[in-house]
């Protein structure tokens, strides 16, 4: 998510709920309409005015946010903020009891 150069905010609230457990991140920045939003999980989008150059990112952030959490069953909300910035909110199923450990699968790859 972009912010403003000087005076940006970001605020990061999670919560647990009975069952469901929410990540919510919001920051400031420009004012984004929600067409413009909607399109922001779509890889390579990086919202209007966004010039390449040292500190731009490609545009993958919400996308990759987005596959997780499908991968996952959960749900993705992307609002502007009224002021600027915008509002993500993950909410992912809760897990009732601890999955027991899994074994990681190598992966062989050329090289």
């Amino acid at each position: 998510m972009h912010n403003l150069p000087e005076q940006g905010i970001v605020r990061v609230a999670t919560d647990v709920r009975p069952e469901t457990v929410v990540l919510t991140v919001e920051n400031s920045g420009e004012r984004l309409t929600p067409e413009l939003v909607a399109t922001l999980t779509e890889p390579f989008q990086r919202g209007i005015g966004r010039a390449r150059d040292d500190h731009a990112g490609v545009g993958l952030g919400l996308a990759i946010v987005k596959r997780i959490t499908h991968v996952h069953d959960g749900s993705l909300t992307i609002v502007p903020r009224l002021p600027g910035g915008l509002r993500v909110v993950v909410e992912l199923p809760a897990s009732r009891h601890p999955s027991p450990a899994r074994e990681l699968t190598p992966v062989s790859g050329g090289g």
